[in-house]
């Protein structure tokens, strides 16, 4: 499961551990892009390239020469398809969620940013640091190669 850019594998568990509580046998990992969670030694990703061959990398590592199914959430989606141009023969199935359909942010047309709910009983359930980070308008700093 590969979230989007911003969160960590947390949105990814939140939306998709409801849909195995009535199956069993299915070993989900979630993962956190660098830069999200508690991931380390990201510093020298500096393009969606470089955060593709971390995710490649990882999946390699964890289940080697394994087949496997996919989803992707927004840039998590991007990714995604990158990871099936190099490794289509292990996937068995892909999902996308709300995936990112023009990479490049000065092509996008996307409305002014609006809260039409704030949760004051969730947010008060949160750190500084996690209610600044949930509050922020991140923007991708990433260079699209």
């Amino acid at each position: 499961m590969i979230h989007g850019f911003s969160p960590d594998h947390r949105l990814m568990k939140g939306c998709m551990e409801p849909i195995f509580d009535e199956r069993t046998g299915w070993r989900r990992i979630y993962i956190d892009l660098p830069g999200k969670g508690r991931t380390k030694d990201y510093k020298a990703i500096r393009h969606s390239d470089g955060m593709l061959q971390a995710v490649i990398d990882f999946i390699d590592a964890v289940i080697p020469n394994q087949p496997y199914l996919l989803v992707g959430e927004s840039y998590g989606g991007y990714l995604t398809r990158g990871v099936i141009r190099q490794q289509s023969e292990k996937i068995m199935g892909v999902a996308f969620i709300c995936r990112m359909i023009i990479p490049e942010k000065q092509h996008r047309t996307l409305p002014m940013h609006t809260n039409i709910f704030s949760d004051s009983e969730f947010l008060t359930k949160l750190s500084k640091a996690e209610r600044d980070d949930f509050a922020s308008r991140k923007t991708m700093d990433f260079h699209l190669v």
